[in-house]
């Protein structure tokens, strides 16, 4: 159980660092039945199966809103500071002398 837990919270904090778009409805049917399937096929009892699912879910939510939140303080962070976190190209002039022509 806790390694779900500890896998829920990473692949939550990946998918709310990276996914700007609400990523999780997907994320936990896709979760739940992978879990299901490999729990029922283990053998386990149908409670167990929905304890899972439901520490699934919601260690994912909790990583989801953890990692967007970290994403956005430090897009935050860097924007106070004059810089972003895409670097933005720069257009360069040519020398004096081309320009004066």
């Amino acid at each position: 159980m806790s390694t779900v837990a500890i896998f829920s919270l990473l692949i939550g904090s990946l998918l709310g660092g990276r996914f700007r778009i609400f990523i999780l409805p997907p994320a936990i049917v896709l979760g739940a039945t992978i879990l299901g399937v490999g729990s029922a096929w283990q053998g386990h009892d149908s409670a167990h199966i929905v304890v899972t699912i439901l520490v699934f879910a919601s260690v994912l939510q909790l990583g989801y809103f953890c990692g967007a939140v970290l994403v956005r303080a430090r897009a935050a962070g860097l924007s106070r500071q004059g810089r972003t976190l895409v670097r933005q190209p720069q257009l360069r002039l040519a020398s004096r002398k081309l320009v004066d022509r």
